[in-house]
């Protein structure tokens, strides 16, 4: 599809979205997506809603945002070379079905702002406390995986580590998987991050590995 056809779609779901009050928008993969992003926030604002851009990395990021803020819906634009998906959420974290035209024009325009260190703040409340030093760890996934990490006390690195678990998320930070020992284990949470913070209240029994008495771990 043309990228000046694309715009023109876009920028009519913002119009429809802008009927819906508050919107969270965000964009990630390249300048196409943060055009498209910026044309359905034009939408938004001239339908009389208000666009709130974020900088976070995934569409689980800004659909924790909207839930945080209790907005009503977060739409996020994913670019991948020629190819361009977008989410639409609404402000429980689930996927939106689509958005009905209002039948007539606001009496003026909404308003534009830009929501900052998304990532952050998405990591810091899904992961809680530090735990301790929990050693050396992989990760796969958005930045705020590696922030949530770091923040619960692993030291994170970009390659797999001898002995360290693989945390990988999904590109969109969805879903978790972690290998560790050799056993695959997949939290399950409201996004990733939300599994991530229950795999670290409890962790996982790994084959030839039991829990004993002082909560120590020793090989069978």
């Amino acid at each position: 599809m043309e990228r000046t056809q694309l715009g023109r779609e876009f920028y009519e779901l913002g119009l429809r979205l802008g009927g819906l009050g508050a919107v969270l928008i965000g964009s990630g993969g390249g300048s196409l997506a943060r055009a498209l992003a910026r044309a359905a926030g034009c939408g938004v604002a001239l339908a009389g809603g208000e666009a709130r851009f974020h900088d976070g990395g995934c569409a689980a990021c800004g659909a924790w945002l909207a839930e945080h803020y209790e907005l009503s819906a977060a739409l996020f634009v994913r670019q991948d070379g020629s190819l361009v998906e977008w989410y639409l959420l609404d402000g429980q974290g689930k996927h939106s079905a689509p958005v009905e035209a209002g039948e007539s024009a606001p009496p003026c325009t909404g308003e534009w702002d830009l929501l900052a260190g998304t990532d952050c703040a998405w990591a810091a409340d899904r992961a809680g406390e530090y735990r301790g030093e929990l050693g050396p760890a992989c990760a796969e996934g958005p930045a705020a995986l590696t922030l949530a990490l770091e923040r619960l006390g692993y030291e994170v690195a970009d390659r797999p580590v001898p002995g360290g678990p693989l945390f990988r998320s999904d590109r969109e930070g969805f879903s978790l998987q972690v290998e560790e020992r050799g056993a695959v284990f997949c939290p399950q949470g409201a996004d990733a991050l939300g599994g991530l913070a229950g795999y670290a209240e409890q962790p996982q029994a790994v084959p030839a590995f039991r829990r004993l008495d002082g909560d120590k771990t020793q090989s069978l």
